[in-house]
């Protein structure tokens, strides 16, 4: 148990290493005993052949000298043996067991057998002690026994030969060791070391979620590498997964918070509701929509929260919910709230089938179900309107318009609807009014004026055109609106009272158009107590042009006279022409008399200024009388008298010789002052 303990706590590869290297060693060691035993057997059997042949022989030569009991011949017989240098010792002992003869080599060193030694040597007939071979070997004639030699055999040669094994084996066994550190060093290379890498991926993958590839082996294609490569598969798949999988519990995570954080500031009440129709869940928004605490509303049955105010319509609805699952969308119901205040319900439900439960969301829309009544009458308001409205975002491109547009000019919504706005109007004429448009938007978000537009079929619209600009304080997007009134009708009486009251020629105010401003000057001047003066102008030589170079030309030069006398006041002041050559000029303020001389004498210069006419050679001059009449305060009269008056000093003029200027009175301006 301890030996499989020590075991268990090996390294893969000491496990490898250990086995290799018993085994190795294991067949080395049997294998060298085996064939040392072997070869040493072999070598000591040699030997005992060898010296009992070779002692035979001289056993055989001895015979002759044992019989004539020649000592000396048997020493040099003996001597014989010393052609073997192992042979340390000889001697011939007859039966007596005298010795006759011996020989003793002194090279080696002789040692003399123990007690047991002899027995074991008389009963085998030789005995292998740690240096010496000791033999018996018989002297006979014809199968008799005359005398022994005994022999001891120096063993220096098998010691050599154990010598040289030992260092055979010596080199043999470093050979084989390294071979074995060799192949262990490969299989740990081959095997250990991609079995270790793939052990450490492993741990890597799961105490440190590491998904790191394993280097693969260099000029390698088998099995291991084969599995390193699946293993970098495997790893490079399962972190592509544990990243989409952590990606989408991290999605689902977010999405559960984010679906909690709904749920918690959802302005809906949501309650789930069992199959009798009882709350079991409700979130914090029903607190603020029933005006109730969450608690108080659990297991209370929804109809009684609800309070609706048809409540047979309602119970036939929510019972199709329960037992039908009939889903409720947008349902608008009347409810008492806890106050007895009656409020609009939006109900929407949804039956949760494992649980065997109903969801609904219920939100209080009394507020915007007003306001989406209020948007629908807008909505008709917008459609209804006799002026056309139009809204444009913040590039100019309309988003909406009404009807009362389309039915002006003639254009579908598709057409409009998507386009620029300077598809409606003359561009270069829109751009002279652009700068202040845009001007009055910036500063005052509203700008009003008129502008061209045209129909379908070309015709020009003129349009009164109020624009408001919008910013939505939600998103801050910047929306126009556009109302526009159709001018054509306006125009066209515009048109109609310039006819009637403006000279078709000169298109200054004609006799009708002053009398109106006379009165009206009146009517301010018993207000404000201002003086005005009244000019009648009455040109010189004027019939003399007529007939001379005829009306056309004298058409002419009443249209120059009227430029010349609007050119000669201030804008506040009004030029009308009376009749033929005859015009009247209001000068309103009058402040004082030396004012209305200066703009009488102006008046005179320019009309004494040549008129070059295009049609004729010769420059006409033409001159002028000018009668001023001034309208005081104080004087109370009408229209009527006031340019009879003004037309009296006017003659007066005349009757100085022309081209002069006669007052008719003076200017008191006391009651300013």
């Amino acid at each position: 148990m301890l030996m499989n303990n020590w075991i268990s706590k090996l390294s893969l590869n000491q496990r490898l290493s250990f086995p290799i290297m018993a085994f190795i060693l294991a067949v080395f060691a049997c294998f060298q005993f085996t064939s040392y035993r072997s070869y040493l057997n072999i070598e000591r059997d040699n030997l005992l052949t060898r010296t009992q042949i070779l002692a035979t022989g001289v056993g055989a030569n001895l015979t002759a000298a044992i019989q004539f009991n020649d000592f000396y011949a048997a020493e040099e017989i003996l001597a014989s043996f010393n052609a073997d240098n192992l042979i340390t010792m000889a001697s011939l002992e007859l039966p007596n067991h005298t010795v006759f003869a011996q020989y003793h080599n002194e090279n080696n060193v002789y040692v003399a057998p123990t007690q047991k030694q002899e027995t074991r040597i008389r009963d085998n007939g030789y005995y292998f002690s740690h240096e010496l071979l000791y033999m018996i070997v018989p002297v006979t004639i014809n199968s008799s026994e005359i005398g022994h030699i005994h022999l001891a055999v120096s063993l220096n040669k098998l010691h050599q030969i154990r010598v040289n094994h030992l260092q055979v084996s010596l080199f043999l066994l470093i050979l084989i060791s390294a071979t074995g550190v060799y192949i262990i060093n490969r299989l740990q290379l081959w095997v250990v070391t991609p079995i270790t890498k793939l052990n450490d991926g492993i741990k890597r993958i799961i105490n440190d979620k590491q998904y790191l590839p394993i280097l693969e082996q260099k000029h390698s294609n088998d099995e291991f590498y084969e599995l390193t490569r699946s293993f970098n598969n495997m790893v490079s798949t399962i972190s592509q997964r544990d990243n989409e999988l952590q990606a989408a519990m991290k999605h689902l995570s977010d999405e559960k918070s984010f679906a909690m954080n709904i749920i918690e500031t959802v302005q809906h009440a949501l309650l789930v509701v069992d199959q009798q129709g009882n709350i079991t869940l409700a979130n914090n928004t029903c607190h603020s929509v029933f005006g109730r605490p969450v608690a108080m509303m659990m297991y209370q049955p929804l109809t009684d929260i609800l309070q609706p105010v048809d409540k047979d319509a309602f119970t036939l609805l929510f019972n199709q919910a329960l037992k039908q699952n009939h889903q409720l969308d947008n349902l608008l119901i009347e409810g008492l709230n806890n106050k007895g205040e009656v409020r609009t319900y939006q109900i929407i439900s949804r039956p949760l089938h494992q649980q065997y439960q109903i969801l609904f969301a219920i939100s209080d829309v009394t507020i915007s179900h007003q306001a989406a009544r209020q948007l629908q009458l807008a909505a008709k308001v917008f459609d209804n309107s006799q002026d056309s409205i139009l809204v444009l975002d913040s590039k100019g491109v309309i988003s909406m318009v009404n009807s009362t547009y389309l039915n002006i000019t003639g254009f579908t919504e598709e057409q409009i609807n998507g386009q620029h706005y300077s598809f409606l109007v003359d561009i270069n004429e829109f751009n002279q009014v652009s700068p202040v448009l845009r001007r009055e938007l910036s500063a005052n978000n509203q700008w009003h004026g008129e502008i061209n537009s045209h129909t379908a079929n070309g015709e020009v619209l003129p349009l009164f055109v109020r624009t408001h600009r919008i910013t939505d304080p939600y998103t801050q997007e910047v929306q126009t609106v556009v109302v526009a009134s159709d001018q054509r009708s306006l125009h066209e009486m515009q048109r109609l009272e310039h006819m009637a009251n403006h000279d078709p020629l000169t298109s200054l105010p004609n006799r009708v158009k002053l009398m109106q401003t006379l009165d009206s000057f009146l009517s301010h001047q018993v207000l404000t107590f201002e003086s005005f003066a009244v000019l009648f102008i009455d040109l010189d030589g004027f019939k003399s042009v007529n007939d001379t170079y005829g009306h056309n030309i004298g058409d002419e030069v009443l249209k120059i006279i009227a430029k010349r006398l609007n050119d000669s006041v201030r804008k506040c002041d009004m030029v009308s022409r009376l009749a033929g050559d005859e015009f009247v000029i209001l000068l309103s303020p009058t402040i004082s008399e030396e004012g209305v001389n200066v703009t009488s004498e102006r008046i005179l210069s320019l009309l004494r200024e040549p008129l070059h006419i295009p049609k004729i050679k010769n420059h006409i001059e033409l001159g002028a009388s000018i009668g001023c009449y001034y309208v005081n305060a104080t004087d109370f009269q009408n229209s009527d008298d006031i340019l009879r008056r003004a037309d009296k000093a006017m003659y007066e003029a005349k009757m100085k010789g022309k081209g002069q200027v006669a007052h008719f009175n003076s200017l008191n301006n006391d009651l300013i002052l």
